[in-house]
């Protein structure tokens, strides 16, 4: 059986997400990745990541009514390694929830309650499953991130999708051919930090303007509803 910890405290460790989101074209990248070397550090200030992330729904459809809105999906986030991505080896499983956005709330930034558990052994998938989760959909996120400030998780990513169930090297693109798709994030511990992250979020998309639109999403597209058929 697989085990699990939460990432940080006693109980519920749940913080709040403030982030936003951009598209990123081909001829801008390079540009965009050289400016932050520049304020991130250097060219080792760069990290390369690769994850497998299953979204899983609850095998017990709940009724239809207002009960049905505290059902929730679930991903798991498998760490791959970006050189060997069918290797046996991955670094850390990651049981992510993301609760619903703040809806219209006139912040700089998406909002959103988050909770992340690592499992730490055993079959993750499993793990799941034993939860009364099943398998929704998959998906690769491959890029790499840069940390500013020790606060803000830059992440520059490219997503595929997988012809076959499961299987990594069958995965393909995801819209046009050469786009990135740019998050950055930053974690509020409580709702008292979260207007300070979101002022800090607007530097950033006033910095980052001649690169990418950084944008907040209509919440309406993150909310974290189980799309029962």
């Amino acid at each position: 059986m697989a085990t699990g910890k939460k990432h940080a405290g006693a109980g519920m460790p749940m913080h709040y997400e403030c982030s936003l989101h951009g598209l990123l074209t081909k001829s801008n990248e390079p540009m965009f990745r050289t400016r932050l070397e520049a304020i991130c550090g250097d060219t080792e200030s760069a990290h390369s990541e690769m994850h497998h992330e299953i979204s899983c729904v609850p095998c017990v459809e709940t009724p239809i009514g207002p009960l049905r809105r505290e059902d929730h999906v679930l991903r798991l986030r498998m760490a791959l390694d970006p050189n060997d991505p069918t290797g046996a080896g991955r670094s850390k499983n990651t049981v992510c929830l993301l609760g619903h956005p703040e809806p219209r709330s006139g912040r700089g930034a998406t909002v959103r309650p988050a909770i992340y558990a690592q499992v730490f052994s055993g079959n993750a998938p499993q793990f799941l499953s034993l939860l009364g989760y099943k398998f929704h959909s998959e998906l690769v996120r491959k890029g790499y991130w840069f940390l500013y400030r020790n606060t803000f998780k830059i992440v520059v990513s490219q997503i595929y999708r997988l012809e076959e169930q499961n299987d990594i090297q069958s995965a393909q693109p995801v819209g046009p051919a050469g786009n990135w798709l740019v998050h950055i994030a930053a974690d509020a511990l409580t709702q008292e930090q979260v207007p300070r992250l979101c002022e800090q979020l607007e530097e950033l998309k006033r910095m980052f303007a001649d690169y990418v639109e950084l944008v907040v999403v209509d919440h309406a597209f993150l909310e974290n509803k189980v799309p029962y058929s």
